[in-house]
C-alpha cells in the first residue's frame, strides 16, 4: 500500500507541473528582454532534462514489474530488482510513448542503464549512473547522454564509469559532436585496445538498409569499409560530375545519386514476380473466400501460410515492422479452440508472439483484418492490414507512363503505395521506358486458387477474381 500511495502522490506531483506550465504559457513568449528569455530558455532546457531522468526512473520502476499467475488463476505483479526488464514491458511502452516496437526497446534500455547502475563491482553495475545524475541535475538531455552511452557501448563498466566521471565539467557547455569526440580521445589513453577491437566489429556489421521514405523517394543507410568505399565514392563522383556538365543533373548531390543506382544497374540483371490479387472491399485486406484453405491441422497448409503473410505484410503487434516471412502464425484463438483459418491467423514477431501470451493480454483479429490488441493496463492498440486495394493509381492520376520524366527531373509515384519508384514501374510498364533502357525480366506467377471481392464506390472497380500462389510472394 505504501508503494500504491508513492505511486499516486508522483502522479499528482507530476500533474500539477504539467497544470503550472500550462499556467506560464498564458503569461505569454513574446515580450520581454533578450537576457530574461534567455533565462528562461535555459531554465526549461534544464527542466526537460529533469524530466527526461524522472521519466528514466518511472520506466526503470515500469519494466521491472513482472505479472505472475496464482494457483487460483488470479494474476499479481512482483517487483523485481531494478534493471530487471519484464517480457512485455517494451510492448506497455511502446503504447504509452508512441514509439514503434524498436525504439520502446531502446527507450527502455537507456533509461535502465542510466537509472538502474548498480554499485561499482556488482553484476548490476553499468557504469552510465554519471549520466543519469547529470540529466537529473538539468545539465545534460537524453540526446547528448545517449550519444555518450553509444560510444561507450563495448567498455567495461568500470571504463564507462571514468569516461563519464571525466567529462562531467563539460556537458553543461558542449555539443553531441564535441563530446563524441572526447570519449574516442579518453578511450585512445585508458585502453587504445579497445577502439581497435570496436573497428574490426564496425567492420564486421558493414551493410545497406532501405525503406521508403517521402512519397516517391526510398531512403539508403550503408557503411562500408573504408577502403571500398574510396574507390566506389570516387567512380559515383566522377560520373556524377559528367551529369552535372552535360546537363543531366542540375545538383552534385542529385547527380550522384544518379550516378549510384545508374553504376549498379549496368552490373545488375533485375528479375521480379508480379503477383495478382483481389482484397477486401472496406480495408483492402486479402481474404479467403468461403474460408476454402482452413484446415482442421494445427499447422497451416502452404496457401493458407502465404495468404496470411501476405494480407498481413509484417507483424500486426502495434508499432512492429518486422517483416511476415521472418513471422510466426499465431492463432488469435488459441488452437484447437479456435481454427487453423485466416479469419483466426495473424502474423506475429517471435518477441510480440510471447508477449501476446502473457498474463493480461487480449486480442483480437476481425473478418477485415483488422487486429486489435489490449495490454494489462487497458491500453487498446489497432493495426490495419496492407490495403491491397490502393495499389493502382487513384482515378484522378494519369496512367504509370504519363508519371515519368526525362532523366535528372522528378518522377511521380503512386501515393501511399508500398512500392518504390523502381518497383512500381517495374510491375506498370514491362517493355521498357521511352529513353530506351532495357526492360528488365519479369515473372508473372499466375495463382492457382480463386478468390472473390465486391468492389464499392470508395475504390475504382478491381480486375476479374485471379487466383492465389501456391508459395509466398517474396
Amino acid at each position: 500500500m505504501g508503494t500504491d500511495r508513492r505511486s499516486d502522490d508522483l502522479l499528482d506531483v507530476v500533474r500539477r507541473a504539467r497544470s503550472a506550465l500550462s499556467t506560464g504559457r498564458s503569461h505569454g513568449t513574446r515580450v520581454g528582454t533578450r537576457e530574461a528569455l534567455t533565462a528562461t530558455l535555459g531554465e526549461l532546457r534544464a527542466l526537460v532534462d529533469e524530466a527526461t531522468a524522472l521519466q528514466d526512473e518511472v520506466l526503470v520502476g515500469l519494466v521491472a514489474l513482472e505479472p505472475e499467475r496464482a494457483e487460483d488463476g488470479t494474476v499479481r505483479e512482483i517487483r523485481k530488482a531494478p534493471g530487471h526488464v519484464a517480457l512485455d514491458a517494451p510492448a506497455i511502452v511502446s503504447g504509452v510513448l508512441c514509439l514503434s516496437a524498436i525504439a520502446a526497446e531502446q527507450r527502455v534500455r537507456d533509461a535502465v542503464r542510466r537509472a538502474a547502475d548498480g554499485p561499482e563491482g556488482t553484476p548490476t553495475e553499468t557504469g552510465l549512473g554519471g549520466l543519469h545524475a547529470a540529466m537529473g541535475q538539468g545539465r545534460l538531455d537524453a540526446s547528448r547522454a545517449h550519444v555518450v552511452a553509444a560510444e561507450l557501448e563495448e567498455c567495461p563498466a568500470d571504463v564507462r564509469r571514468a569516461v563519464v566521471a571525466s567529462l562531467d565539467e563539460w556537458f553543461e557547455r558542449e555539443d553531441a559532436t564535441r563530446l563524441r569526440r572526447r570519449v574516442r580521445r579518453l578511450l585512445a589513453t585508458i585502453d587504445p585496445d579497445l577502439l581497435r577491437q570496436r573497428a574490426e566489429r564496425a567492420r564486421s556489421a558493414t551493410g545497406l538498409r532501405r525503406w521508403v521514405d517521402e512519397p516517391g523517394v526510398d531512403t539508403w543507410l550503408g557503411t562500408f569499409p573504408s577502403e571500398e568505399a574510396r574507390g566506389a565514392w570516387a567512380a559515383i563522383d566522377a560520373l556524377a560530375q559528367r551529369y552535372v556538365d552535360d546537363g543531366t543533373c542540375a545538383r552534385i548531390d542529385r547527380a550522384r545519386a544518379r550516378a549510384l543506382t545508374d553504376l549498379v544497374l549496368r552490373q545488375a540483371t533485375v528479375s521480379t514476380t508480379v503477383v495478382e490479387h483481389d482484397a477486401h472491399p472496406v480495408t483492402g485486406a486479402l481474404l479467403d473466400a468461403g474460408d476454402a484453405l482452413a484446415t482442421t491441422a494445427y499447422r497451416p497448409g502452404a496457401a493458407l501460410a502465404a495468404l496470411v503473410r501476405a494480407r498481413d505484410g509484417h507483424c500486426r503487434f502495434a508499432g512492429c515492422s518486422v517483416a511476415a516471412r521472418w513471422c510466426d502464425l499465431d492463432h488469435v484463438v488459441p488452437w484447437p479452440a479456435g481454427p487453423t483459418s485466416a479469419l483466426n491467423l495473424v502474423c506475429l514477431c517471435r518477441r510480440h508472439h510471447r508477449t501476446k501470451q502473457r498474463p493480461g493480454w487480449r486480442t483480437r483479429l476481425d473478418p477485415d483484418g483488422t487486429y486489435t490488441v489490449t495490454d494489462p493496463t487497458g491500453r487498446v492498440r489497432r493495426t490495419d492490414p496492407p490495403d491491397h486495394l490502393r495499389d493502382r493509381p487513384p482515378r484522378d492520376l494519369p496512367a504509370p507512363d504519363d508519371l515519368a520524366a526525362p532523366p535528372g527531373e522528378p518522377r511521380l509515384t503512386v501515393p501511399d503505395g508500398p512500392h518504390s519508384d523502381v518497383e512500381h514501374a517495374l510491375e506498370s510498364r514491362l517493355g521498357g521506358d521511352r529513353w530506351g533502357r532495357a526492360p528488365c525480366r519479369v515473372e508473372v506467377h499466375r495463382p492457382s486458387r480463386r478468390f472473390t471481392v465486391a468492389p464499392t464506390g470508395d475504390h475504382p472497380p478491381r480486375r476479374p477474381p485471379t487466383r492465389w500462389p501456391d508459395t509466398p510472394p517474396f
